[in-house]
C-alpha cells in the first residue's frame, strides 16, 4: 500500500508539479537574533500595499464548507513560509491548529499536520484557535484561544510550547510551569456574557515579550498589549498587563503585530468592516508598542468579506529590510453563496513604504469582486491527520478502538490494516489487532501509527 501511495504521488508531481517537501524535526526560523533598532521618524507614516491579486491556499469544499482561516506565518531564512491556522477538528474537537511549510516559490508544501489540539478532559478541551506564533530561545510558542463555556463566550488566551514548529505543542503553560494542564495566560474579567479574551500574537524586542490580544465586552472589541521577561523560561509568570493600545474598531477583528527595523515602529494589522463588501485591511502603527495610531489601509487587489488578516514576519515577531513580506485573510462565507466557516484564504505580497501623511480615506478604493468556487475533489485524497475516534476511553473490559483518517476533504473513514500501537504502559493495557485489553487499573497514553501519520489516545483501566 505504501508502494501505491508513492507512485500516486509521483503521478501528480509529473503532471501538475504539486509535491511535498520533507519536513526535518528542526527548527526553520534561523535569522540571527534582531538588533537594537532607533525610533522611527514620527513625521513618516507606514503603508501596506498589495503587489497583486495574490492566490489562494486554502479553499472551502463543495457541500461541507469549511475553514482553514487566522494565518499566523513566520518567515525562514531559506525563504520558505511556515503557517499555522485554525482548522475546524476532528469529532467533538471545534477547533485545532494545523501547520504546514509552503517553499519559497509557494510550489510544494509540506504535509499539514496537527501541531496543537485541545487537551482531554482540561481548561481548553474544546478548543485551540486563533493561533499567534512566535520563536525565542530553544521554543516555538502559540498563544491560542479557548474557553470552558462551549458557547464560545468568556474566552481567555493560553499558551503551548514546542522545540519544533511543527509540534506537536503538548506543553502548555499551567500557572506556574509548563505540562499538561492548562491555565490562562491572560485571563478574561469582564461580562462573562460577551466573548472575552483572545487572538493573541507576538513581538520580541531585546529582553522583553510584547503580546498583543483581543478584548471584546459589551463596550466593544480593542486591542490590548502586555510584556513579559523573555530572558525567563516561565515568562508567563512575569506578565504585566499594559491594557488597550488599538480603540473599538469599526466592525473589526483581531490585530497582527509585527516590528518594521527598516522604519523603527511596530505595525499592526486587521480588518475593519468585516464580512462586508466594503471590508478591508487598517494598518496601525506605534513607537513604543503600547500606543498605536491609524497610518493606512490595505484594499485595492484585495477580496470582498475579508476577516481575520495576518502579516509575516520573523521568528522573533520582526520585519528586516528586504524580507518578502505576505499578508493573509480568510474572506466570503457570512452570508449569500456560503454559511458561517465557509471561507477562502488568500495570499498576497506586499510592499511596505513610508509617507509624508496618513491615509485614511477608503472610500475612493474597491476590493475585488472574488468568487470563492469550490474544490470538486481530488485524485487521490490528501491524509490530514490519523486520530482515535475519541480521546480518550475508560474501559473495564476489552474494547475495539476506532481509528479514522481525515482527509483534505474533511472526510473521515475508518483504518483498517496497517496500524501498529506502541509506547503503552503494558502493565496496564495490551493490544490485539485494534482491540484494547485491560491488564489493571491505571492510566496510559497510547501511541497510533499508519503509514507515516501518528495520533495518540488515552485509555483509563478502571476495577
Amino acid at each position: 500500500m505504501e508502494t501505491f501511495y508513492q507512485a500516486i504521488k509521483m503521478i501528480l508531481v509529473l503532471l501538475f508539479g504539486i509535491g511535498q517537501m520533507v519536513l526535518p524535526k528542526i527548527p526553520g526560523g534561523d535569522f540571527p537574533p534582531s538588533e537594537p533598532v532607533e525610533r522611527g521618524d514620527e513625521m513618516k507614516y507606514v503603508q501596506i500595499s498589495a503587489d497583486d491579486e495574490g492566490f489562494d491556499i486554502w479553499r472551502p469544499f463543495e457541500e461541507r464548507g469549511g475553514y482553514c482561516y487566522g494565518l499566523s506565518m513566520i518567515l525562514n531564512s531559506d525563504g520558505s513560509l511556515d503557517t499555522w491556522s485554525a482548522s475546524t477538528g476532528p469529532g467533538d474537537l471545534i477547533d485545532i491548529v494545523n501547520y504546514k511549510r509552503w517553499s519559497k516559490d509557494f510550489k510544494t508544501s509540506s504535509k499539514e499536520v496537527t501541531a496543537l489540539k485541545p487537551t482531554a478532559e482540561t481548561y481548553d478541551r474544546a478548543w485551540t484557535c486563533d493561533p499567534g506564533t512566535v520563536k525565542f530561545g530553544d521554543y516555538y510558542y502559540i498563544g491560542y484561544t479557548t474557553t470552558e463555556d462551549i458557547r464560545g463566550v468568556g474566552n481567555v488566551a493560553c499558551v503551548a510550547r514546542s522545540k519544533n514548529p511543527q509540534g506537536p505543542f503538548i506543553e502548555k503553560w499551567t500557572g506556574n510551569g509548563w505540562g499538561t494542564e492548562p491555565a490562562p495566560l491572560i485571563e478574561y474579567t469582564g461580562n462573562p456574557e460577551c466573548w472575552g479574551v483572545g487572538e493573541p500574537c507576538f513581538v520580541v524586542m531585546g529582553d522583553t515579550l510584547y503580546i498583543y490580544y483581543s478584548w471584546s465586552d459589551e463596550h466593544g472589541a480593542t486591542t490590548r498589549v502586555a510584556t513579559a521577561d523573555a530572558t525567563d523560561e516561565n515568562w508567563p509568570a512575569t506578565l504585566r498587563l499594559h491594557g488597550e493600545c488599538i480603540p473599538p474598531k469599526n466592525g473589526g477583528d483581531s490585530a497582527d503585530v509585527k516590528y518594521l527595523d527598516e522604519y523603527g515602529r511596530f505595525v499592526a494589522v486587521f480588518t475593519e468592516k468585516r464580512f462586508s463588501d466594503e471590508s478591508y485591511v487598517a494598518v496601525w502603527e506605534s513607537f513604543d508598542g503600547l500606543t498605536f495610531r491609524p497610518s493606512g489601509f490595505v484594499k485595492a487587489n484585495t477580496c470582498k468579506k475579508l476577516h481575520n488578516c495576518g502579516i509575516s514576519g520573523r521568528a522573533d515577531g520582526h520585519i528586516a529590510a528586504g524580507d518578502p513580506v505576505y499578508l493573509a485573510y480568510a474572506y466570503a462565507g457570512a452570508d449569500s453563496e456560503g454559511s458561517w466557516g465557509n471561507w477562502a484564504t488568500r495570499l498576497h505580497r506586499v510592499t511596505i513604504s513610508l509617507s509624508d501623511e496618513p491615509k485614511l480615506d477608503d472610500s475612493t478604493e474597491t476590493n475585488n469582486d472574488v468568487i470563492v468556487t469550490h474544490r470538486k475533489g481530488h485524485l487521490v485524497p490528501e491524509v490530514l491527520t490519523v486520530k482515535a475516534e475519541h480521546q480518550s476511553y475508560t474501559v473495564n473490559k476489552s474494547e475495539k478502538i476506532w481509528i479514522i483518517a481525515y482527509d483534505s476533504d474533511l472526510v473521515c473513514f475508518p483504518l483498517l490494516t496497517d496500524l501498529q500501537f506502541d509506547g503503552y504502559d503494558t502493565s496496564v493495557i495490551k493490544t490485539v489487532g485494534t482491540t484494547i485489553i485491560p491488564v489493571a487499573p491505571g492510566d496510559t497514553r497510547v501511541w497510533v501509527h499508519w503509514h507515516g501519520f501518528t495520533g495518540d489516545f488515552v485509555v483509563h483501566v478502571t476495577e
